[in-house]
């Protein structure tokens, strides 16, 4: 399993938009959010390439002017 931490940014205006977009997905959550537009969201995948795969779809959900991976862990228990 790979957690990730992923920065994510829009306008202000749409903030709640987005928030309430990305806490619908199964694999991702707000943790954070300010005024500016700025959302601190964690993802879960199973690997790299999931995970970096679940960031390209943040990064195509409306109103999403940014999503960029920001820290990620593995664990690697069974």
């Amino acid at each position: 399993m790979m957690i990730s931490g992923v920065v994510v940014a829009c306008r202000p205006e749409h903030l709640s938009a987005v928030t309430d977009g990305i806490n619908a997905l199964p694999w991702a959550e707000v943790h954070h959010t300010d005024p500016q537009g700025r959302l601190v969201v964690t993802v879960e995948a199973s690997d790299a390439d999931a995970s970096i795969d679940c960031v390209r779809k943040l990064q195509d959900l409306p109103h999403v002017s940014m999503a960029e991976m920001a820290q990620y862990c593995v664990d690697e228990e069974p």
